[in-house]
């Protein structure tokens, strides 16, 4: 398996398919996880929770990306003695990879996760088409394509000409039944206050300065709304967006970054915030993980009318949709949710029989025989 970021590294991209990966080597599999060494204190192979991680090394970083000089020898040694590749797009050097697995002769199961949209800088629309033209070459050489949901397949930039030969296999969503106190959310719910919450680092599609815009519009409503924003301060990439949010909120008392959570803090961050907001603004977000396990602790959401990641909410009836980029209408939508708690309720057992993490391995797993049969 290859993706470009895996395990500490935190991203809806890279914590799905870890999810997968360790669900495979809970069934016997045997799994080898290649993957860039992001930060150069962590070890080059190690096994986490039955899969193995090989890091290769990177010489520089450019924008979000990694320049992976090893990468082709890594990946030779790694694909060497397995019997299908899968790889997790998007990701710069999956051409070096499927390149590799096509020499070696080995099958290529692909999963496109979403496009990619650069933050604007002189060039980027061009590094944009770039990156699409490499994605679509990886695609071309794979034997079997899957998406997280077709709505997206059929709207992406890249995905729209494989639609039709793309399986729908939606992420695996568990979380741990245990949970860690956060004292902000204690001491917010102690105040009788109604807590918007954000699962996402902070970067410039996530749209967070929508939300924190929308907060004053909200409060029309509920005058004791905060917001609290679960996920990483320090994101590859995301310096200037980062400065311009701190701006935004250096005289407000009413928006929390929490940072990064453990796993057990998100199982209490999602079960101690009223509404949970997805306000991405492009196709780098497709579906928005963060909404099912959400839904899955008793908590709607409110999503972005982006393909994919109004899923969830359609499929499950527990949230409403905005507008891409519209402060009012998600102001509007967060406040409908709030004064209609009892219409977006679901049970637990409802979400699962959409979203059951069993049936996303058995479909995997059924992709990689229909390529060893091939």
């Amino acid at each position: 398996m290859y993706t470009a970021f895996y395990y500490p590294h935190v991203s809806g991209l890279t914590f799905y398919f870890q999810r997968l990966a360790e669900g495979l080597a809970k069934r016997g599999h045997n799994v080898t996880m290649l993957t860039a060494k992001h930060d150069r204190a962590l070890s080059s192979t190690e096994i986490i929770n039955g899969v193995k991680v090989v890091r290769t090394p990177y010489l520089f970083k450019f924008n979000k990306g990694l320049v992976l000089p090893l990468l082709a020898l890594d990946a030779w040694k790694s694909i060497r003695s397995a019997d299908v590749v899968h790889l997790n797009l998007p990701a710069f050097d999956s051409p070096i990879v499927a390149l590799v697995a096509k020499f070696l002769r080995k099958r290529i199961v692909t999963t496109y996760v979403c496009d990619i949209t650069l933050p604007s800088f002189v060039g980027s629309r061009m590094l944009d088409k770039f990156i699409d033209l490499n994605h679509k070459f990886v695609l071309n050489l794979s034997d079997r394509l899957a998406s997280f949901t077709n709505d997206f397949a059929q709207h992406s930039r890249v995905m729209k000409s494989y639609a039709d030969h793309t399986i729908e296999i939606y992420p695996q969503l568990d979380l741990p039944v245990k949970e860690k106190s956060i004292p902000i959310l204690t001491k917010l719910n102690a105040e009788n206050a109604v807590i918007i919450g954000m699962a996402t680092r902070i970067a410039a599609e996530k749209g967070v300065h929508l939300v924190i815009e929308a907060l004053d519009h909200i409060k029309t409503k509920f005058p004791n709304v905060k917001l609290a924003i679960a996920g990483s301060i320090d994101a590859i990439g995301e310096e200037e967006y980062m400065a311009k949010i701190k701006n935004m909120i250096k005289d407000r008392d009413d928006v929390f970054l929490l940072g990064k959570l453990e796993l057990e803090e998100m199982v209490c961050f999602y079960k101690n915030i009223d509404v949970l907001t997805v306000a991405s603004t492009n196709s780098t977000e497709a579906f928005g993980m963060v909404q099912v396990e959400a839904m899955l602790h008793g908590t709607p959401c409110v999503a972005s009318n982006l393909p994919g990641v109004r899923m969830p909410v359609k499929l499950t009836g527990m949230g409403e949709v905005a507008q891409i980029g519209s402060v009012e209408d998600i102001a509007e939508k967060i406040v409908m949710v709030l004064s209609n708690e009892n219409k977006y309720h679901k049970t637990v057992k409802q979400i699962k029989d959409i979203f059951d993490d069993e049936q996303t391995i058995n479909k995997y797993l059924d992709l990689y025989e229909q390529t060893s049969s091939k």
